[in-house]
């Protein structure tokens, strides 16, 4: 069901689980995804609710309007209410609207907004805040500028590819004169001859093998930086640690010349046991 979300919408769904245990619901509701949702993204909160109390003061009124219960094992599996299956199901016809592949953050947002009888839809419209304007205000966000986003996941595709296919002069070309690497060992390379070197010694590692890459996750910083979240993964399960699989944060600035990359830091996938994968 999630395979359309962002890692960061997904982790939405994470946090609101737990949420939902803490509080003692047997079900995911929607208060419980509008807190996953401030959690996980500070930006929206900033954008719109700094004005109106932060995510303390709307946490502080759902515990004045739900009963509490006892806390739930975050082991056990607390499903989606039905309110909230539907804010997920509207949550990808926003996406789908603005013309955005994968559902993100602020489509969960816009999600809520119209589930209007809900508890989490009438705490933000408490606060002034309507589908309209926050469909307008989205509207003005790079990130759902098709120009703009999809020049910039050209470049991310590059380096998607260059690393898939284990080209060290085309990642390092990606690079910023300053920018920076951390290899998923820890070791720093600044500049793209640094950066060259140190891609060249993952890819000659006897372990290396090509990886299926993605872009996970693409969020503009302001008008002229991009925080992107890219990963990739072996086709099938692999039994030992392929220096290859990694997922990368990766944050972009835009100079005269056109986008580079300021620091990319990356983290080995582990391998799945045996007994995970069953």
């Amino acid at each position: 069901m999630f395979e359309r979300y962002t890692e960061k919408a997904r982790r939405v769904i994470f946090f609101a689980r737990y949420e939902a245990s803490q509080y003692g619901s047997h079900q995911i509701e929607t208060e419980h995804l509008l807190l996953g949702l401030f959690r996980e993204d500070r930006a929206l909160v900033r954008r719109f609710l700094s004005e109106k109390g932060g995510s303390q003061s709307l946490r502080d009124e759902i515990e004045s309007r739900i009963t509490r219960g006892e806390r739930i094992s975050t082991s056990v599996d607390v499903p989606l209410s039905a309110e909230s299956k539907r804010i997920l199901n509207m949550s990808a016809e926003e996406a789908e609207r603005l013309g955005v592949k994968h559902v993100g953050t602020e489509h969960l947002l816009l999600g809520i907004l119209r589930e209007e009888k809900c508890l989490a839809a009438e705490l933000l419209s408490e606060r002034g805040l309507t589908l309209n304007w926050i469909r307008e205000e989205l509207a003005h966000v790079p990130t759902l500028n098709a120009t703009d986003l999809g020049g910039e996941l050209v470049s991310l595709s590059q380096v998607v590819n260059s690393w898939s296919s284990g080209d060290a002069t085309a990642f390092a070309r990606s690079f910023a004169s300053d920018g920076q690497f951390v290899d998923p060992q820890g070791n720093l390379w600044i500049g793209p001859e640094r950066v060259h070197e140190g891609a060249r010694l993952i890819f000659s590692d006897p372990g290396w093998k090509k990886c299926l890459g993605s872009i996970e996750d693409v969020q503009f910083v302001g008008s002229k930086a991009v925080m992107a979240t890219l990963a990739w993964r072996s086709a099938a399960p692999p039994e030992t640690a392929n220096p290859g699989c990694v997922r990368m944060t990766v944050i972009l600035t835009q100079k005269s010349e056109g986008w580079a990359i300021a620091r990319a830091q990356a983290t080995l996938v582990q391998p799945q046991s045996r007994s995970a994968a069953v």
